[in-house]
């Protein structure tokens, strides 16, 4: 979510969110100018779930900047939708960066050392910011943003413990932009937010019972080749197969507009 621009379309999705029922909210200090957006939309509603994230800093993008990408947004829709030859030729672009990305991040972040240390007060100081951009005194959950660059998540957890005991936060976890695999073993205090991975379509059990899962509808839009797809009537079929498979794991949208979202939930 960004302002500029972008400012009306966000507070659409904010407000057909709510009108439809859904009640937890995901952001992060790098997710574009989403949690002051967030905060100054749901002030005083504190029925809403809210999940944040630390570990990684901000993109800090200036305001002609995210403008400008939001043109360029606005002009790719508007070719897509009116010329098949385009929609062809972006649906094909955005699939190989799809699969580009995947591959990256999955080969480099279990190659990477995990030599940073991440201290109390920089944790503190990050959390204090998104308390203040979301206007709330407590978050519900805090989430370790890529923790595999991480040497002392030990102490870490020892941290978000004393957050915890003073109110500042409900719960704690680490988020990955990559799927679990079975070396991973983690301290069950941890709630774990992870990329989907594709053995969730087959399997009817996927590791903790307390785990967060984005990327489902990326997946489904460039990750399954076309014969795949057409055992799924729609997204919403698609979603609703997998929360059948998984009734204990949350899915994670990130709807672009908030027709994608209506159109969803409907």
């Amino acid at each position: 979510m960004y302002g500029g621009f972008e400012n009306r379309r966000s507070n659409k999705i904010i407000k057909a969110a709510l009108d439809n029922d859904i009640n937890y909210f995901d952001t992060a200090p790098r997710y574009g100018d989403s949690e002051k957006i967030i905060g100054k939309f749901l002030k005083g509603n504190h029925d809403v779930i809210i999940s944040s994230k630390v570990g990684l800093n901000p993109i800090n993008e200036s305001l002609f900047k995210k403008n400008s990408n939001f043109m360029k947004r606005e002009l790719k829709l508007r070719m897509k939708n009116n010329f098949k030859f385009a929609e062809h030729y972006l649906n094909k672009k955005l699939k190989k960066r799809y699969d580009n990305t995947i591959y990256n991040l999955n080969n480099f972040i279990q190659i990477r050392p995990n030599n940073l240390v991440l201290s109390q007060k920089e944790i503190k100081y990050s959390l204090h910011k998104t308390l203040n951009n979301l206007q709330r005194n407590h978050l519900d959950v805090l989430f370790l943003h890529e923790p595999d660059q991480y040497s002392n998540i030990n102490e870490i957890q020892g941290i978000f413990n004393d957050l915890k005991q003073e109110g500042l936060i409900k719960n704690y976890g680490l988020g990955f932009h990559r799927w679990l695999n079975n070396k991973d073993n983690f301290n069950s205090a941890f709630l774990t937010l992870s990329m989907f991975k594709k053995d969730m379509i087959y399997e009817e059990s996927y590791n903790s019972e307390q785990i967060f899962i984005h990327g489902a509808m990326g997946y489904y839009k460039f990750g399954l080749d076309i014969n795949e797809i057409r055992k799924y009537q729609s997204p919403l079929d698609f979603m609703r197969k997998l929360t059948t498979l998984h009734p204990n794991a949350t899915f994670l949208i990130a709807p672009s507009n908030h027709y994608q979202l209506i159109d969803f939930v409907v």
